[in-house]
């Protein structure tokens, strides 16, 4: 990323901690860019920030589909850490 552009990750960062409802604004707007926002949680997957279930989840999808997506796009799937393993489980207790 190039500096000039990190101020704007950092205000986002700063506004929505001063008011977490914020995000869900932010997030309203970012999946109406359905390409910037798959970006985005393929990019949260991939650093290890959310489990496959998460990420399909919030690119309503299945996870069948997001692994599909992934690896159309040449994207291993990650070795599943424990808490992979428990966010899985608890995605499954929905279903």
């Amino acid at each position: 990323m190039k500096m000039e552009a990190a101020w704007i990750v950092k205000g986002i960062e700063n506004v929505v901690k001063a008011n977490p409802k914020r995000l869900e604004s932010l997030l309203k707007d970012l999946k109406k860019d359905r390409e910037l926002f798959e970006e985005i949680v393929i990019s949260a997957y991939v650093d290890g920030l959310i489990s496959l279930s998460k990420a399909a989840e919030l690119l309503e999808v299945t996870r069948d589909e997001l692994v599909e997506i992934l690896k159309r796009k040449g994207i291993p799937l990650r070795v599943l850490s424990k808490e992979d393993v428990v966010a899985e489980a608890e995605a499954i207790k929905w279903f």
